[in-house]
């Protein structure tokens, strides 16, 4: 049986499976999850929640090149466990869109405001701000693949459509 997909457990795997008496051994790999707006992925040290998504071309110095546009996906990061947590989304962050792969856009990332994802974060605490990659514009589908640390298999995909 597959996880539903209403599970928001990012850390599972199909471990939970092994007692299934398939004549077949099931390969053990990292689980992936997708997420939209306003849904949470939960890993065992923090919570990960899209709760904005924006489009810009900028302003004034800060602009996008020609054909370009600014995508930005504000997060709010919580650290649910008993340690501190470094966040820093050039780790833990895979951008595609229209499944190619690109780059975090600090410049994009200024034009949405100025809070930005990174740094310690104590237990218990949230973290909110933006992150941004700078795509054609003319794309469809933004895909971020988060890890909650950056050695871990575990990822959460969060899906974003034009």
């Amino acid at each position: 049986d597959n996880p539903s997909q209403n599970e928001t457990n990012a850390n599972e795997t199909n471990a939970d499976n092994s007692a299934q008496n398939d004549s077949e051994p099931v390969a053990e790999k990292p689980k992936e999850e997708t997420f939209g707006l306003n849904e949470t992925a939960v890993f065992d040290n923090i919570k990960v929640t899209a709760v904005d998504l924006d489009e810009t071309k900028g302003e004034s110095y800060n602009t996008a090149d020609d054909g370009k546009t600014f995508v930005g996906v504000k997060f709010e990061i919580e650290n649910v466990s008993e340690e501190t947590q470094s966040i820093s989304t050039m780790l833990l962050f895979t951008p595609y869109a229209d499944d190619i792969k690109c780059d975090e856009s600090f410049f994009g990332e200024s034009a949405f405001g100025d809070d930005s994802l990174g740094g310690e974060l104590s237990p218990g605490k949230k973290m909110v701000g933006w992150y941004a990659v700078e795509i054609p514009e003319d794309w469809q589908k933004l895909e971020l693949e988060v890890k909650s640390d950056w050695l871990s298999d575990n990822k959460a995909k969060f899906v974003f459509e034009k």
